[in-house]
């Protein structure tokens, strides 16, 4: 018998899937209809294969988009089937539990339909223009420019000889003049893990000889690279289990011969984004390939699947929108009220990865991401709620404007 995953779990992911069918049959923009409401009305199960189709047919996408043409199409059919089951499951009802494969299906169309896209950052910027872009392209168009300097500032924490499965996760630059960088703190255990005879521990963190870097390019399609060189690793004084723990580091730069500290990006104490405030924000960084336990579900191998209608192109620089939709002090064993839920599309490699204020003049980071629950939330740390304990590990955090 097939397990099925609970309705509370995937009530955000079914609701984003519904509220994309429902702006997009009224005409309106899907960031203002609730997804809750959207949810019990249906997602439509031909209107959101009809989006899919629109939006990822192989005539949709780019030739470096497309490794081979019958795969994809392979990979599209199956996604394609398994969305439409889901669909005509929740038409009928809309709190009926998902299968495993229903729900990664879902999941999939939300990354893919135009909902909570994960895109691809080419020469420092976002195609506005992507199909998948979907409601966002015209926020992208307005904070081209002031993205660049931000998303220049984020880089992929890396050993020797890094790949787009070989590397630790995502920085970002807070102080440029003093060479440092925001990390999670489990980023630096797997640095520690992989590399024990090059990190010596000291009060602080570490001394680090040798063999980590920061590529803070990193692209797609490029073969251009900005790296450091990590040389200490700053950590918290406390530790904690759970949300107890403050998941966060600072990473110590020294730029290599042909490298330099990108500008910082503004680490603000702003209440507003993890209050849920916030209309949207997008989050930069580095996702890796995704793991899903033995790969194959009800005999459909989701890590293909994916892969390929993403381009096979992981561990490379990505934006990704969203909200945060868990605020400040919905999480049970969180003590400290630190943590917030929100939902761009994630993985792995974007342990580390500011969440950026998009549409202020001067974007800044006001949240850490460091945690995903899968198809539920991801997590991240509220820079207003541990402002106290960055500053004490070199951060400069700024306090919010009028």
């Amino acid at each position: 018998m097939t397990e099925m995953v609970p309705e509370e779990v995937t009530r955000r992911l079914r609701g984003l899937v519904a509220a994309r069918s429902v702006a997009d049959r009224e005409g309106v923009g899907m960031e203002t209809v609730d997804p809750d409401e959207a949810m019990l009305r249906g997602p439509g199960a031909a209107d959101v294969t009809e989006r899919l189709e629109k939006v990822l047919s192989v005539e949709a996408r780019t030739d470096d988009e497309v490794d081979d043409p019958v795969e994809y199409r392979r990979a599209l059919d199956t996604l394609l089937g398994a969305a439409r089951r889901a669909g005509d499951k929740l038409d009928a009802d809309p709190t009926a539990p998902l299968t495993p494969v229903e729900t990664m299906a879902l999941e999939a169309v939300v990354r893919t339909d135009g909902s909570r896209p994960s895109l691809l950052v080419r020469d420092g910027e976002v195609d506005a223009d992507h199909p998948t872009a979907g409601d966002w392209s015209g926020t992208l168009r307005d904070t081209k420019e002031v993205l660049r300097t931000p998303i220049s500032a984020v880089g992929r924490v890396e050993p020797v000889n890094a790949t787009g499965r070989n590397f630790f996760g995502t920085c970002w630059v807070v102080d440029a003049g003093a060479a440092l960088a925001l990390t999670n703190l489990h980023v630096v255990e797997a640095m520690w893990k992989r590399l024990p005879f090059q990190m010596q521990r000291t009060e602080r963190g570490f001394r680090i000889r040798d063999g980590v870097f920061v590529d803070f390019v990193a692209e797609s399609g490029s073969v251009r690279s900005n790296r450091c060189r990590v040389v200490e690793a700053v950590v918290p004084g406390e530790d904690g289990e759970d949300y107890e723990r403050l998941d966060a580091a600072v990473l110590k730069l020294e730029p290599l011969a042909d490298g330099k500290i990108p500008a910082a990006v503004p680490v603000r104490a702003d209440p507003d984004g993890p209050a849920g405030m916030l209309f949207s924000f997008c989050v930069v960084g580095f996702p890796g390939a995704p793991r899903y336990s033995g790969g194959v579900h009800e005999g459909v191998d989701w890590t293909w699947v994916n892969s390929t209608l993403f381009g096979n192109r992981y561990g490379v620089k990505r934006l990704a929108p969203g909200t945060a939709h868990r605020p400040l002090g919905s999480f049970e064993h969180d003590p400290r009220r630190w943590v917030f839920g929100h939902d761009p599309t994630t993985l792995g490699g974007n342990s580390g990865s500011p969440l950026l204020n998009w549409l202020d003049g001067a974007p800044g980071g006001f949240g850490l991401h460091f945690a995903g629950i899968s198809v539920d939330t991801n997590i991240a740390h509220a820079i207003v709620a541990c402002a106290e304990q960055l500053r004490a590990m070199g951060v400069p955090v700024e306090e919010p404007g009028p």
